[in-house]
């Protein structure tokens, strides 16, 4: 068989590997032109059954003359262009299985050498490159194998050495990714990647610890290539330096920052300033103590950082970190927007509504639920169905006593000044609720309906239905349409209206609404 030759039927092709002690033995079998072939049983199964695909969808997209492929013949006589077809497909159906782990290319260039040369020979078109784990023998491999782009991918780092050797190639590795960081680690792998990495174009970096902070000379203060970056727990505070440089980024994630490694609201729009192909941007703290200084935050400027491709902004922090961000930054093509924000006294967001205006993603809503939960408060907000494209509101507080949540969520929904516009129906709802250890006033309520002046349909759980219809009680006479003025429906968890006890509940509130021509009927939710 020449070298050019795919194997005969059952014969064994020993490939190139590392060493001679991980070469790999293949068997294939050919697809004959008779009926009742064999199936092949081993990974080439899969590239010939990929093969009758492409080879099918070429037939059929009208190709003509002497480039049409008879569906009777072999794969071992397959032009090369088709046989990278079938390559190229037989990538992306494996991508799809393994990701985000890298397909197993290797294995098709130990089939045959005409494989192995065609592989080979179209590194770009199939994305190859060298992936090294924990249990890699790296310095080993390196040399055996084309100077192809490497990836770190530990979950676990046991092997520092590894590391260290795949990371000497900087001008070759284009992904990082290690999950639980230990700081010695970090301190090791510091000095190395203080040079710049050319090639780099996915860092992430996680630890469940305290890490030392980043130098500013972070990867040498460059990633011209960087496309996704995530830090969890790492303190970098040159970050809006790097991505000055990094204008292909269009995926940040920066999760559980320390306040050792804290960023102004200035410094990060400052960095982001480059971003136009940015598409997601998640910003969250590990504390509150990561805030601006009151006497040194500055009158938002007359002009805003456009980031023109911006879809998702998550955060989590203090409101007056997030409204210095929103203050400084324009996203006209955002559509989801979810913040939580730590417990404080004061909430202050007065440049919030203005930047969810200017993105446009809440022009219209019909749906919103405030829910109270066991360690936290949230309202979220619902497009109608079919909104194309999907919106996505959410904005939550960390607190846990039930009258502390409530008067937070009254703070924050009292300065959103789009609410009246768009909510005409509103959800209350509690998870976990012990009636027993609370105690809330009906003006708490009260202050939480105030700003919803167009909800027509006002939904309220059953755990809650004890405590705020006697909010509603006390809106008589003038005070009918206080809140809530154009209220029509008003759905009650466990509410059954042939129970005397239920309509007296209710009784006084829905005859002071009649009386003030804004009859409201009642439902069992």
């Amino acid at each position: 068989m020449s070298s050019h030759e795919c194997p005969q039927v059952g014969k064994p092709i020993n490939g190139p590997g590392p060493s001679s002690n991980s070469q790999t033995s293949v068997n294939i079998t050919q697809h004959s032109s008779s009926r009742g072939s064999p199936t092949p049983i081993d990974d080439a199964s899969k590239i010939g059954e990929t093969g009758r695909r492409v080879v099918r969808r070429r037939n059929e997209s009208g190709q003509r003359g002497p480039g049409r492929i008879s569906p009777r013949m072999t794969i071992g006589a397959l032009p090369d262009n088709v046989l990278l077809d079938i390559f190229d497909f037989f990538r992306e159906a494996e991508i799809e299985t393994l990701a985000p782990w890298p397909w197993p290319w290797n294995r098709l260039v130990h089939v045959c050498q005409r494989w192995r040369y065609l592989v080979f020979a179209s590194p770009l078109r199939l994305d190859l490159c060298l992936r090294y784990t924990s249990k890699t023998p790296v310095r080993e491999t390196l040399d055996v194998w084309p100077p192809l782009p490497i990836e770190i991918q530990l979950p676990h780092p046991n092997d520092v050495d590894n590391i260290i050797a795949s990371l000497e190639h900087r001008n070759r590795v284009r992904k990082i990714w290690i999950l639980y960081v230990t700081s010695p680690l970090l301190e090791r792998l510091a000095p190395i990647m203080q040079e710049p990495f050319p090639a780099l174009t996915s860092l992430q970096l996680w630890t469940g610890e305290t890490a030392p902070v980043l130098l500013d000379m972070f990867l040498g203060g460059s990633a011209p290539r960087l496309q996704t970056l995530a830090l969890g727990g790492i303190p970098f505070s040159g970050l809006p330096r790097l991505l000055l440089s990094a204008s292909d980024l269009f995926d940040i994630c920066l999760e559980r920052i320390p306040h050792i490694g804290y960023i102004s609201p200035v410094a990060m729009v400052e960095g982001l300033s480059a971003l136009t192909r940015l598409r997601r941007l998640v910003i969250e703290f590990e504390s509150p103590a990561s805030r601006p200084d009151r006497r040194g935050r500055r009158t938002p400027p007359l002009t805003r950082v456009i980031l023109p491709a911006l879809f998702k902004l998550q955060f989590r922090g203090v409101s007056e970190y997030l409204d210095d961000l929103v203050a400084r930054i324009d996203a006209p093509r955002l559509r989801s927007l979810c913040i939580s924000f730590f417990d404080q006294d004061i909430f202050d967001i007065q440049q919030l509504p203005d930047f969810i205006g200017h993105a446009g993603i809440l022009r219209s809503s019909s749906h919103a639920e405030v829910i109270f939960a066991p360690n936290h408060v949230k309202i979220n907000l619902y497009l109608p169905k079919g909104t194309d494209p999907p919106k996505k509101f959410n904005l939550g507080i960390s607190c846990r006593a039930l009258d502390w949540q409530l008067r937070s969520m009254a703070q924050i929904c009292n300065q959103l000044s789009f609410l009246p516009s768009i909510v005409e129906q509103l959800d209350i709802q509690v998870t976990l609720f012990d009636r027993r250890r609370v105690h809330i006033e009906d003006t708490q309520w009260l202050e939480l309906f105030r700003p919803f002046t167009a909800v027509r349909t006002l939904r309220i759980g059953r755990e809650l239905r004890s405590l705020i219809v006697p909010a509603l009680q006390g809106l008589t006479g003038e005070r009918a349409t206080e809140v809530l003025p154009t209220l029509d429906s008003l759905y009650l968890g466990g509410y059954q209206p042939s129970e005397y006890y239920h309509q007296e509940a209710i009784k006084s509130f829905i005859a002071a609404r009649q009386y003030s021509a804004h009859p409201v009927a009642v439902h069992p939710w």
